[in-house]
């Protein structure tokens, strides 16, 4: 009886495995038949048959209509002899998945349906620092906000992807350490989510989602090995692999704000002195830029610096330098194929940029690839939510998520 119990567990685990595999070829292709699963899976036609009928009785796919047939996805070419195979796509409005990505002065939110389309966004700047109970609460607003407009079941939430500010663990949904919000320290802001969506949420550092969009998205799309500075209030880093981001499973890796440039400097809130994000960060260029004109905001500093005056580089040298050594130290430790500078405004992200890459043509070329990028990029508010989205789906994908209203738990 019990090995008659183990075989029937094994054979729902391989079925259900099988079932998340076709789902993930289809929502990455748009379209696809049964054919084409067959060809991409190895599986045999009869139970990629089983699998198809399942899934649609399910309501998780549909078959596409005459006019959709074919103009998207990688089953779009004509058949050469006979019938067109029968194509099929995701259900749009089976789930529905939030991205979140939120710091000390403001938050984003995107709802996407289940084949991936945006179908609510909102957004908001906080006139000061919230609490860490304050901007959970803003985020719980954001969610219900759109959920409600958009006549959403709360049923149907696959799962929230959240994108927070400072140290955070993976594996648990706590953010350990983020000074700018008064609280925000062992916070467990993945279990207050869960508790009030009954839906399983996946926190990460924000750097790691900007980094995600930039590989997926943006510039980097297509880089083997990635690294991105996230330049805010503080410097956020982040590394992908073969577009997977590297962590050590139990806290987020890659504090890199905390790299000392300076062990004699100032004292940082983490205990290290001189640490980069000190001198690199978005107050540090707007008092810089403050001598030739009023900077209160990255707005004016876009502005100063796309006027091309000497002396803006001249005031932001300590930032550029600082920003530099630090490019250099993570080529001679990862050696990746390309890194990314994300600032809020375009042209500071330019001249950062510019800065590393004489700095680089003139350091050692022993260390990393000879083709490697230095990439320039302007923070994105919906594509880091939108990539903050993709960690639901690709959890979902790969291993199933449960919701806690049903007795279950992520897994």
């Amino acid at each position: 009886m019990l090995h008659d119990d183990h075989d029937v567990v094994r054979a729902r685990f391989i079925r259900e495995r099988n079932q998340r595999l076709i789902l993930r070829l289809m929502f990455r292709a748009g379209l696809l038949s049964q054919s084409r699963a067959v060809q991409k899976t190895g599986l045999k036609a009869p139970t990629v048959f089983r699998i198809f009928t399942e899934l649609e009785q399910k309501g998780l796919i549909e078959a596409a209509n005459g006019s959709d047939a074919g103009r998207h996805g990688e089953d779009s070419q004509p058949a050469r002899k006979g019938r067109r195979p029968l194509e099929y796509r995701l259900k749009a409005d089976a789930a529905y998945v939030v991205g979140i990505d939120f710091w000390a002065r403001s938050a984003a939110a995107v709802v996407q349906d289940f084949a991936g389309n945006q179908i609510a966004s909102r957004s908001l700047c906080f006139s000061s620092p919230p609490s860490a109970d304050e901007a959970c609460a803003i985020i719980e607003h954001l969610i219900r906000d759109m959920v409600e407009g958009a006549e959403i079941d709360s049923q149907r939430l696959l799962g929230i992807g959240v994108g927070a500010p400072g140290s955070v663990g993976a594996s648990t949904g706590v953010v350990h350490f983020y000074s700018r919000i008064p609280g925000m320290i062992e916070y467990p802001l993945g279990a207050r989510l869960q508790e009030a969506f009954a839906a399983p949420v996946i926190v990460t550092n924000n750097a790691s989602i900007a980094a995600l969009a930039e590989e997926r998205y943006g510039k980097a799309h297509g880089a083997a090995s990635l690294f991105c500075f996230l330049v805010r209030a503080g410097v956020g880093g982040a590394y992908l692999q073969n577009g997977k981001l590297i962590s050590d499973r139990s806290r987020t890796a890659f504090e890199v704000g905390h790299l000392s440039m300076d062990p004699h400097g100032r004292e940082c809130s983490c205990g290290n002195r001189g640490c980069l994000e000190l001198y690199l960060n978005e107050d540090a260029a707007c008092a810089a830029l403050s001598a030739l004109a009023p900077c209160p905001d990255m707005e004016a500093l876009d502005a100063l610096i796309a006027q091309g005056s000497p002396q803006v580089e001249r005031l932001l040298e300590p930032l550029l330098e600082a920003a530099s050594h630090a490019v250099k130290d993570i080529r001679r430790l990862l050696a990746p194929e390309a890194i990314a500078i994300i600032t809020r405004s375009k042209a500071f992200s330019e001249l950062i940029v510019k800065a590393a890459s004489a700095d680089l043509v003139n350091s050692d070329a022993r260390f990393g690839p000879s083709g490697a990028r230095l990439i320039a990029s302007e923070y994105n508010a919906q594509l880091a939510c939108k990539a903050a989205c993709d960690l639901v789906y690709e959890a979902f994908f790969s291993h199933g998520l449960e919701r806690s209203d049903q007795g279950g738990r992520e897994q």
